[in-house]
């Protein structure tokens, strides 16, 4: 049976920022959550961005989190948070992911069960529709790397993704 997909252009990596965000504790190592506190619409407020694990009891809110120095000038100092989008950590507190599995040189990655359920669906699509949104260019599917969506690589990138949902 020929798959498809037809929002793959249509989504952003962000959209999966905005839900709860899987991470490996660094009070014990075991799975926890970066909690946003919003939803795939709404803004999201940092004093309502924090990190919980139920299996050590390690909570820390964002605004907990010492800034960083963004700018630096003879007199001039900016400090605050820098967000990381698009890496193997999480935005906020920089955490490793809890959603990670290196295949060969390469690391597949997701922020939470939403993401990787949308990295299957698109891998696992023989025919990807644009659906005539060539201009989003910035969209998830057109950014994906080429060994994430190379047919070679399709069974190999499926089986870890169901690895990674059993972990």
């Amino acid at each position: 049976m020929e798959s498809r997909t037809k929002n793959s252009y249509q989504t952003f990596v962000q959209d999966f920022t905005r839900l709860d965000i899987l991470v490996s504790c660094p009070g014990c190592a075991k799975q926890a959550l970066v909690k946003t506190g919003s939803s795939v619409n709404e803004k999201i407020e940092e004093p309502e961005v924090k990190v919980t694990c139920l299996h050590c009891g390690y909570n820390k809110k964002l605004t907990d989190k010492p800034s960083a120095v963004l700018y630096s000038s003879n007199p001039k100092k900016i400090a605050g948070n820098y967000f990381v989008i698009g890496g193997a950590v999480d935005p906020f507190f920089h955490l490793p992911l809890w959603l990670i599995a290196e295949i060969d040189e390469h690391v597949l990655w997701a922020y939470n069960h939403q993401h990787l359920n949308f990295l299957q669906t698109h891998i696992e699509a023989k025919l990807r529709e644009r659906n005539g949104q060539e201009r989003f260019n910035s969209s998830l599917g057109s950014r994906l790397p080429k060994w994430m969506t190379s047919k070679k690589n399709r069974e190999l990138l499926l089986r870890k993704i169901n690895e990674l949902r059993d972990k």
